[in-house]
């Protein structure tokens, strides 16, 4: 038997026997597997969960009863090699996606979430201080730290343009 067909003979054994353990579960005397699908269901606070138990139902989203929220966006610039005055609006800086971190004082990860398309970003955090950092390329785009936040209970932290955050695309 060649290579090829004995790689071919092995896939259908595959699944076939998963097939079998599928079906066997819906058959009285079964072994009472579940397969749960690898959806992921996003909470309130940024987070993430997964499907789990006999049911495949969603997990719990963690209580962010109290919770604040940091919301800002990141931008990208320059985005032309050369930057003129009166400035050409086709170069103002642009939406950059990238992971948004919120840090506690203490080097602790507390969130971290995705940009949307327009660089914009909300995330639930318990009350206390933070660092606010964008994800930085290799070498560029290189993201600078973003703003020193106090958040409060039930409070929204609107990041301003002083402190949203910005990063050098590398263009000169």
């Amino acid at each position: 038997m060649n290579t090829k067909t004995l790689l071919i003979l092995l896939v259908v054994v595959l699944i076939a026997g998963g097939a079998l353990m599928y079906a066997s579960d819906a058959l009285p005397g079964g072994n009472g597997i579940v397969a749960c699908t690898q959806e992921a269901k996003i909470c309130p606070d940024g987070s993430a969960v997964g499907r789990e138990g006999p049911n495949c139902e969603f997990a719990v989203c963690p209580d962010t009863t109290g919770y604040g929220t940091i919301q800002g966006r990141v931008t990208l610039s320059p985005t032309c090699p050369v930057e003129i005055l009166p400035p050409d609006p086709s170069c103002a800086p642009k939406a950059y996606q990238t992971i948004v971190s919120v840090v506690a004082l203490s080097g602790e990860t507390v969130g971290s979430v995705s940009t949307d398309a327009n660089g914009y970003y909300s995330i639930k955090a318990k009350p206390g201080t933070y660092d606010v950092n964008a994800s930085s390329g290799n070498p560029f785009p290189l993201c600078k730290s973003g703003a020193h936040i106090t958040l409060l209970s039930d409070d929204v932290q609107e990041m301003d343009i002083a402190t949203n955050i910005s990063c050098d695309s590398g263009i000169r």
